[in-house]
C-alpha cells in the first residue's frame, strides 16, 4: 500500500481577490486518490506574512513553509499537501491528515513554540469526500 502518491504538481495563474495575478500548484495525484476516507481531516493553514511576527522575517520563503508544516505533522500523522493558494497577503496550505487529535496537538505546540517557524491560523474540518479540493483538483 503506497500512502503517499507520486506527485503530479500542476501550476496555474489565478487573481487574487484584489485582482493581482498569483501562481498557485495543486497536486492532481490526489484527484484519484484510493485512500480519501482514511485522511478526511481538512487542515486549512493561512499565513499572513503581514502579520507582526512574520514581517519580522524578511527571509520567509514558501517552500520553507510547506516543509515546515509538512515536516511537522508528518512527525505525528499521515498528511497530505494537497495545494498552495497565493493570497493578497500570503499563502493558504491545504492539507488532509488522517489522526485529527494528533494534528491539533501538534499545531498547538508549533502555534506556542517562541521559535516557531511563523504565525498561522488552522481551520480543520471533517470532509471525507475531499469536497474543499474537489474543484482544484478537476
Amino acid at each position: 500500500m503506497q500512502i503517499y502518491p507520486v506527485n503530479s504538481i500542476t501550476v496555474f495563474m489565478m487573481d487574487t481577490e484584489n485582482g493581482i495575478p498569483e501562481t498557485h500548484w495543486v497536486d492532481k495525484a490526489y484527484k484519484n486518490y484510493i485512500y480519501k476516507n482514511e485522511c478526511k481531516f481538512n487542515c486549512y493553514i493561512t499565513v499572513d506574512f503581514t502579520d507582526d511576527f512574520n514581517a519580522q522575517k524578511d527571509d520567509l520563503d514558501i517552500a520553507d513553509i510547506e516543509k515546515y508544516f509538512t515536516t511537522n505533522l508528518r512527525a505525528v500523522c499521515v498528511c497530505h499537501l494537497v495545494a498552495r493558494i497565493t493570497t493578497d497577503i500570503g499563502i493558504n496550505l491545504e492539507f488532509y491528515v488522517d489522526d485529527v487529535e494528533e494534528a491539533i496537538k501538534r499545531l498547538n505546540e508549533l502555534e506556542e513554540d517562541p521559535d516557531r517557524l511563523v504565525n498561522f491560523d488552522c481551520e480543520i474540518t471533517e470532509d471525507e469526500e475531499w469536497e474543499n479540493v474537489f474543484e482544484i483538483l478537476n
